[in-house]
């Protein structure tokens, strides 16, 4: 690769994020980080919890961790004693570093398989699982709950093995632990042993928060969530001076870090930095977490522009949120992070994050008729208002987000757009996603995997709503999450029922899109392409596998579609292409692809049926 394109995107991605992340790993390299000097504190023996208050109308529960073991959305094993902490949990490979301290440990082992696998039990949703069940009248709940956490600690010992290599996992872990307290009814009552558990996580996660910051994604809002609600917690019902101000120092850290985060990297129009629909709820959930302690445990307010912010992103998500199956556009990366399993909802169903948020940041609360909603919120014990549904206008022009959304009725489209402020994670430009209330028609890939093998298949411009020039990506890959020669956005323009775009790749191609909401069934699509290529492929990956039409289209129960051009002969194809909607799960799917040779203007019309 052109040592001049790798140079181009190390300054597009920011010198200070590019100073935090190279002091970290010469500070790691050298011995000489901080956070090689903490000491390793055992956690205190003892049983963390005691019984639960028990609710008298318990709401429905979380389904995950019920009588098995769950990962990524669904159940793996029937087996209900703790898993092996250091095993890939969907194969059984175990870890051959439970003892080496974390930051001697590759991410990226070809033998052990994605380290998600490994950390994934380690996250403690199960907590939250059991803490419900403890409260709903399980009397084995608690000592379930305990022995857990006694049994993660044992072959957890502090900063030795992959389970504490990064710093977000710690915080997502802390976090869930202190929601179970709270689920319990115990959140003002803090055992020994859970002290120096919290204790042991803050003093990991905070001294690489720069090197999160660096990376300018969601682990820094994370990780400033668990600083933040760590050293609340423990500064308010921790036992010791010392333990008290320790924690403060944690709490100021966290929320210093979480106002900065969320004003660099919630835009205004309330999309998020990674250009991802998952992880914008990630990031949401851990800012309505840190407000919610806030209030519960008196703590002073963020500031004005910290509020602003999250308004903004509450509106967003809900803008994207399909209010019948609470389903939203799998645009974006995807590791299939699901930080809120508390009511009764699933990994897909984005309306629990959606009502709390509204209800913290905007003074209504939408969602709150979705069952899913209200349960997470009565386990929150949060009064729900009246019922509001998403405002969705006829056309928006999503700017800094980069997206156009248009609707009608129960049909909505919406277009990915080239060029941005952040790094692209998907070669997606011009990609459309199209909608019919719940049904996602002409849909995205997402991620599958960061590790495992075709990986490189998803985040591709061929595994998206687009066209793609001879066989390659719109931008070169420099890295597993880099791309090079970033877009450049032309000229974009919205109308009440349309909405178009275009970029120049670095090969001279031009791709030009105009999308139109006709009516509430039809939509045209107009692509213009032109340049030095051989081969573009317009791509239509299909929800439903399709019969081919005589003319050069395609039919299945749910549209009919047809390409058209001004008389070039073609010859639609139908082929096959995956889909993954939850992490490290995929299904194949049908793709209609089209052909063309020399510069074409090509008409799709798409007719719901």
């Amino acid at each position: 690769m052109n040592f001049l394109t790798k140079l181009n995107a190390y300054r597009r991605l920011g010198l200070r994020s590019l100073r935090d992340v190279l002091i970290y790993r010469l500070g790691l390299k050298t011995g000489l980080h901080p956070v090689l000097k903490i000491g390793a504190p055992a956690i205190e023996k003892g049983d963390f919890f005691k019984a639960a208050n028990i609710r008298p109308n318990p709401p429905a529960r979380s389904g995950i961790w019920q009588n098995g073991h769950w990962a990524f959305g669904r159940k793996i094993t029937a087996v209900d004693t703790p898993p092996d902490w250091h095993a890939n949990i969907l194969t059984g490979k175990c870890s051959k570093d439970t003892r080496q301290p974390w930051h001697k440990i590759s991410a990226f082992n070809p033998e052990l398989g994605d380290i998600k696998t490994i950390w994934e039990a380690s996250r403690a949703d199960w907590a939250l699982a059991f803490a419900q069940n403890a409260a709903s009248g399980d009397a084995a709940a608690v000592h379930k709950l305990n022995q857990w956490l006694r049994d993660w600690t044992e072959n957890n010992p502090a900063y030795l093995g992959p389970n504490w290599m990064c710093g977000q996992e710690a915080s997502l872990r802390l976090t869930h632990i202190i929601l179970a307290a709270t689920l319990l009814g115990q959140d003002d009552d803090i055992s020994a042993p859970l002290q120096s558990f919290v204790l042991a996580h803050l003093r990991r996660i905070a001294p690489t928060i720069a090197y999160a910051r660096g990376q300018d994604n969601n682990h820094a809002t994370s990780e400033a969530m668990a600083l933040f609600v760590g050293g609340l917690w423990l500064n308010r019902y921790g036992k010791g001076e010392r333990i008290n101000a320790e924690a403060m120092r944690y709490c100021d850290a966290g929320r210093k870090l979480l106002e900065e985060r969320a004003d660099r990297l919630i835009f205004d129009d309330g999309g998020f930095a990674q250009y991802s629909i998952v992880y914008h709820r990630l990031m949401l959930d851990a800012l309505c977490l840190c407000e919610y302690y806030r209030r519960r445990w008196d703590a002073p307010n963020f500031r004005k522009a910290f509020y602003k912010k999250a308004r903004a992103a509450s509106i967003w998500l809900a803008h994207f949120t399909d209010t019948e199956s609470g389903d939203a556009p799998n645009m974006g990366s995807n590791d299939g992070a699901f930080f809120l399993p508390i009511g009764s909802g699933g990994p897909r169903d984005f309306r629990p994050s959606c009502a709390l948020a509204s209800y913290l940041f905007e003074g209504r609360t939408r969602f709150a008729d979705a069952h899913s909603a209200s349960t997470l919120l009565v386990w929150l014990d949060i009064k729900a208002g009246t019922a509001k549904s998403p405002d969705r206008p006829n056309s928006r022009l999503f700017n800094d987000s980069g997206i156009i959304s248009l609707s009608k009725g129960k049909t909505r489209l919406y277009m990915r757009l080239p060029g941005g402020k952040f790094r692209p994670h998907q070669a997606d430009a011009l990609h459309v996603d199209i909608w019919h209330g719940p049904d996602n028609l002409l849909l995205d890939a997402g991620s599958f995997s960061y590790a495992e093998a075709d990986w490189e298949y998803y985040p591709s411009t061929a595994a998206h709503n687009s066209i793609c020039f001879d066989g390659q990506d719109q931008m070169p890959r420099l890295g597993r999450f880099l791309f090079g020669k970033w877009l450049k956005r032309g000229a974009t323009e919205i109308g009440d029922d349309w909405g178009q775009a275009d970029y120049h790749d670095a090969r001279g191609n031009r791709h030009a899109r105009l999308v139109k909401l006709v009516d509430e069934k039809t939509i045209v699509i107009t692509d213009e392409i032109s340049g030095s290529f051989h081969k573009a492929v317009v791509k239509w990956r299909l929800s439903e596998r399709a019969d081919i039409l005589a003319d050069n289209g395609a039919e299945n129960s749910k549209m009919r579609l047809y390409i058209h051009t001004d008389g070039t002969p073609i010859n639609p194809a139908q082929t096959a292409g995956r889909k993954s909607l939850s992490y490290l799960q995929s299904e194949e799917i049908s793709v209609l692809e089209t052909e063309f040779s020399a510069p074409e203007k090509i008409i799709t019309t798409i007719n719901l049926v």
